[in-house]
C-alpha cells in the first residue's frame, strides 16, 4: 500500500505521491474491468432445437471458443416461429458482445416469407461472419420407387398432374422453397406435404413420392441404400455423387438455394468489437475436430470478414426478393 507524506510535508513530494496513487488506481481499475470482460458469459443464441447437425457444430465451436478465448461461451437454443423468437432476442440485446446469433440462411429467407417481421433482418443485426456453406440440395426417391430418373418423374407429372407429392420440413422451410422453385422451372403441378418435424420416416414409409434434402444430411441414407438421388441443385456435379446430374444439365436451370450458416450480433456494435469477435471466432474455428465435423455434416467452412458478410447479406436478400418472393410462399 502506498502512503503519501503528511499535508504539511514538502508539497512537490506529496503531489508526486498522489499522482502515483492515481495512476495505480486507474491501472488497477482498468485491469479489473478487463478481467470482468474476459470472464463474462457470452450467449450464442441458436434458433434451432437441440439434436441436429447445426446444433452439434455450434456446440463444438462454443467449446473451442472457451479454450481459445478463456471466456465462457454457452449455446442457448431458442427454437420456434421459424427462427423469429431467437433472432428477435438478439435484435433487442445490448451491443456489448455478450449476446450473439448463429443461424442459417433462413434468417434472411424469413424476410420474403413473412408479410411482417418483428425486426429488420438487415438493420437490426450486425453481420460478423459467414461460418459455412452447404454444397447443394438433392432430389431423393426411395430405393424401391418406380422413378429411376427425373425424366420418369416428369413423364408421370405431365400424364397425371397434381398426383405426385413432395414432402418438406414445413411451409417456408428451404426444402419447401426448393421444391416450389423446381415446380416453377418445370412448369409442373406437384403436391406439397409440409411437416412440423422431420418427414424422413413418412418418406421412407412411402407416404409421399419425393423429398428435397441437403446433400450432406442425405449421404447416410444414400450409403445405406435407402434412397436414390435423381438430381442436385448445385451448378456442378458433387464429388460425392459424380454420377448424379445437375438440374441445369437436365434442363431446369435457376433452381438453386445455397444453404449457409452465419454469425450476427445485435445492432450498433462498434467496429472494434465486431472485429474482435470475428477474430476470436476465426481462431476457434481452426480447431481440427470442429472443421472435420462441419465439413462432413453441415458444409464447407468459410470465414467471411464482417465487411464481406455485410455486403453478402444485402446481396442475398435482394436475390431472395427477386427469385423467391414471386413464388408467393407465405407463413403468416
Amino acid at each position: 500500500m502506498i502512503e503519501c507524506p503528511p499535508i504539511f510535508a514538502f508539497d512537490l513530494s506529496r503531489r508526486a505521491c498522489l499522482r502515483t496513487i492515481g495512476a495505480a488506481t486507474v491501472t488497477a481499475l482498468a485491469a479489473s474491468v478487463s478481467r470482468a470482460q474476459e470472464s463474462r458469459v457470452v450467449r450464442i443464441v441458436l434458433p434451432l432445437p437441440v439434436g441436429n447437425s447445426v446444433d452439434a457444430a455450434v456446440r463444438m465451436l462454443a467449446d473451442a471458443l472457451r479454450t481459445t478465448s478463456g471466456r465462457n461461451y454457452v449455446v442457448d437454443n431458442k427454437p420456434g416461429a421459424g427462427g423469429l423468437i431467437g433472432a428477435g432476442e438478439v435484435a433487442k440485446a445490448k451491443p456489448d458482445g455478450t449476446t450473439l446469433l448463429i443461424t442459417t440462411s433462413g434468417h434472411l429467407l424469413n424476410a420474403v416469407l413473412h408479410n411482417k417481421l418483428p425486426y429488420d433482418v438487415i438493420g437490426d443485426f450486425t453481420p460478423i461472419s459467414q461460418l459455412a456453406v452447404a454444397p447443394a440440395y438433392v432430389l431423393l426417391v426411395r430405393t424401391e420407387s418406380r422413378f429411376k430418373t427425373l425424366a420418369d418423374v416428369m413423364q408421370e407429372v405431365k400424364a397425371r398432374p397434381g398426383t405426385i407429392s413432395y414432402g418438406s420440413y414445413g411451409t417456408g422451410n428451404p426444402t419447401h422453397v426448393v421444391g416450389a422453385m423446381f415446380a416453377r422451372a418445370a412448369n409442373a403441378e406437384l403436391v406439397h406435404v409440409p411437416y412440423r418435424g422431420t418427414p424422413i420416416q413418412d418418406f421412407l414409409g412411402g407416404q409421399f413420392d419425393l423429398l428435397w434434402q441437403g446433400a450432406l444430411t442425405s449421404m447416410q441414407m444414400v450409403q445405406d441404400r435407402q434412397v436414390r438421388v435423381l438430381a442436385v441443385t448445385s451448378p456442378r456435379r458433387l464429388a460425392e455423387l459424380p454420377d448424379v446430374p445437375t438440374l441445369t444439365e437436365l434442363g431446369y436451370p435457376g433452381v438453386d438455394l445455397p444453404a449457409w450458416m452465419g454469425l450476427w450480433g445485435p445492432p450498433k456494435m462498434t467496429p472494434e468489437l465486431v472485429q474482435s469477435v470475428y477474430s476470436e471466432f476465426s481462431r476457434a474455428a481452426r480447431r481440427a475436430d470442429y472443421q472435420a465435423y462441419l465439413t462432413k455434416n453441415v458444409g464447407v467452412p468459410t470465414s467471411m470478414s464482417p465487411q464481406q458478410f455485410s455486403a453478402f447479406n444485402v446481396e442475398e436478400l435482394a436475390r431472395y426478393k427477386r427469385d423467391i418472393a414471386p413464388l408467393n410462399i407465405r407463413i403468416d
